[in-house]
């Protein structure tokens, strides 16, 4: 009775690089793309996962999940493109497989944390990036190979002009590198512009903890929570409280709601929502944060350890929410004004009818 499930086994085994062929060959261009753009990304996961635990650099820690999002983006915009396949060429094959080589051996060497990244981090020094080692220098030339990367690779792929139809992950991409080199020469509070964001944040947390009662207090950017277990003092810069957050998802919303086939009105609607909801929900979150001050640490690393964990889900949520809220409401809207068109042909010639019989 054995010997019959050995021979289905191998059977099975023997026949899965014939079905995996089969497989890679049923994938689409659009699929083929982000497989190719993942491809970097992954390579950097196997070599450092400690680093994609944060999806912002803090606290010493570096925070590549953000690159993850590019994915995430690239894929949401793809939807766009025709499910057909590549008919690739010579010259493209070698082209593409140039382009992936360059970005992982960039991601690779990088991820290991060696004479790439020491390289790096000396070169951020002479430019002027605050401290010896700037982590935020580092992530920001990892946006810049990644910025470079996704419209290459696009380009080669497909062709230059597809590159506007993938530009959510790239506007996010430059949006990353954009706020890294802000923090990383203008650290802490002394970028005034999104200073001022940072203290608009910690007032709503202010507005939030006197309307339930709560003993957290904030003017200008110094928080206080009166603890159950401790009073925990913090003065707030704008990386802290997700300033770039804010701005990045919002004007990722406002490219998102753009690219809709929608009238302009909703669209505006679209991207109005996006960015209300990515500042009250950054507002809650910090709330959060402070109430879990209030009620539950009990020393300052419990409160930083709850800080990364509580920022790296809700963004994240909400990012997915947003999109299925406006896929569902567009289909929708797009059923009903179908089912509307094909109610007004047939009713055409009844119309007609009665309007004769009424002569």
């Amino acid at each position: 009775m054995s010997q019959p499930r050995k021979t289905t086994l191998n059977q099975k085994l023997s026949s899965l690089p014939s079905t995996l062929v089969k497989r890679l060959k049923r994938l689409s261009g659009r699929d083929e793309l982000l497989i190719l753009a993942a491809v970097p990304i992954l390579f950097l996961f196997a070599v450092a996962p400690q680093t994609f635990e944060l999806s912002w650099a803090g606290f010493g820690k570096l925070g590549r999940a953000g690159l993850l999002f590019v994915l995430f983006f690239l894929a949401f915009d793809l939807l766009d493109f025709q499910k057909g396949k590549i008919s690739w060429t010579k010259r493209q094959k070698i082209a593409t497989a140039l382009v992936v080589a360059a970005a992982t051996v960039y991601f690779v060497e990088v991820g290991l944390g060696q004479e790439l990244t020491n390289f790096i981090y000396s070169i951020g020094r002479s430019l002027g990036a605050s401290g010896d080692v700037s982590n935020s220098f580092l992530m920001a030339t990892d946006y810049i190979a990644i910025s470079i990367y996704l419209p290459t690779l696009t380009a080669v792929v497909f062709s230059i002009g597809a590159i506007k139809r993938a530009v959510t992950p790239i506007v996010f991409s430059l949006g990353m590198l954009l706020f890294y080199m802000l923090d990383a020469f203008f650290p802490y509070g002394s970028l005034g512009p999104l200073q001022f964001w940072a203290n608009f944040i910690v007032a709503g947390v202010a507005f939030l903890a006197k309307v339930f009662g709560l003993p957290i207090y904030g003017f200008t950017n110094h928080l206080t929570i009166n603890g159950l277990h401790g009073i925990y003092r913090l003065v707030v810069y704008w990386p802290s409280v997700g300033v770039q957050s804010i701005l990045i998802y919002s004007v990722v919303m406002i490219v998102i709601a753009a690219k809709l086939q929608a009238p302009a009105v909703r669209k505006f609607i679209y991207a109005a929502v996006g960015i209300a909801g990515t500042i009250f929900l950054n507002v809650v979150r910090i709330f959060t944060i402070s109430y879990y001050g209030y009620v539950y640490a009990t020393s300052g690393q419990q409160l930083d350890a709850f800080h990364n964990a509580i920022g790296e889900v809700l963004f994240p949520i909400w990012i997915v929410v947003f999109l299925v809220l406006i896929l569902e409401i567009e289909d929708r809207i797009s059923d009903k004004t179908s089912a509307g068109r094909k109610s007004k042909k047939k009713s055409k010639p009844g119309r007609k009818v009665n309007s004769s019989r009424g002569r």
